[in-house]
């Protein structure tokens, strides 16, 4: 478990660093196979029967926006993130997007929500990977939500990231330090069953994504450039350690060579007293 994952403390971040995860959230949010797997849910969801949602730790407002301009959305999404940086980021590019009439942005910790059961959908995107108290944070969504509403966490099992190199332990090392730099819980996703059996909540739905990209890379790409400015600060290698491995895959990726695999899950949960 990392001592300093960014995503975690994303209110106490210096300007270059938000502007790397800024930079990384939205590019991230616009790959197609990325971008599949919020349709993926968002469809489940029945859009249409959606009048209050909430999105916490929404960033840069990624998932938001998509609900937001689906078609056949007419409700309202209260969205937060902890930080403030990031809220400002969400909230301009929500009124460029045309839909800011849709969405209220405010900065709040999701671990102290108050709006008990207010919500048809409560959303968490590639959130509770980054949390280090995941159990209260799970309660948290879980008290959230209307006794007919859902829980929806989607997120990447982090464990599995997989990078190949022509030396097989260039790619692990960086894969680890990857895993072991960026994320707070990389198994989390295998843990959902159980929490959401523990706070009466059942899976009604899941979905099951892998993210693999052989030749050329595209997710893991858009990630190169913040790694040499996010890994360095939290202790796992230094600045020019990290851009050697980055200048590497980039390397791979041009020549036609890059394989980079990550698995991703979605959860889309119901109270058990509704069934």
């Amino acid at each position: 478990m990392p001592s300093l994952d960014p995503y975690s403390m994303t209110d106490k971040l210096d300007e270059t660093t938000i502007s790397a995860i800024t930079t990384r959230l939205e590019a991230r949010g616009e790959l197609p196979f990325f971008r599949k797997m919020l349709d993926e849910y968002l469809e489940a969801l029945n859009p249409s029967e959606l009048n209050r949602v909430l999105e916490v730790g929404c960033g840069t407002g990624v998932a938001a926006r998509a609900l937001a301009q689906h078609p056949q959305f007419s409700g309202h999404i209260d969205a937060s993130d902890l930080s403030g940086d990031l809220v400002a980021a969400a909230e301009k590019l929500t009124q460029e997007a045309g839909c800011a009439d849709k969405i209220t942005y405010s900065v709040a910790d999701a671990q102290t929500l108050s709006n008990a059961e207010a919500y048809d959908a409560v959303i968490a995107h590639t959130v509770i990977s980054h949390v280090p108290d995941y159990k209260a944070f799970f309660s948290s969504l879980c008290r959230a939500v209307a006794p007919t509403g859902k829980v929806v966490l989607f997120d990447g099992d982090f464990s599995s990231i997989t990078l190949g190199a022509e030396n097989p332990e260039d790619g692990e090392a960086f894969s680890n330090a990857l895993i072991a730099g960026l994320v707070t819980n990389p198994t989390i996703m295998r843990q959902v069953p159980w929490l959401a059996s523990a706070n009466g909540f059942e899976i009604a739905q899941s979905f099951a994504n892998l993210l693999s990209e052989i030749g050329t890379a595209g997710f893991f790409a858009d990630g190169f450039p913040s790694y040499p400015i996010l890994l360095p600060k939290t202790g796992v290698a230094d600045e020019a350690t990290v851009q050697a491995w980055v200048d590497q895959q980039i390397a791979y990726s041009e020549a036609g060579t890059f394989f980079g695999a990550i698995n991703f899950y979605t959860y889309i949960l119901q109270s058990k007293k509704r069934s």
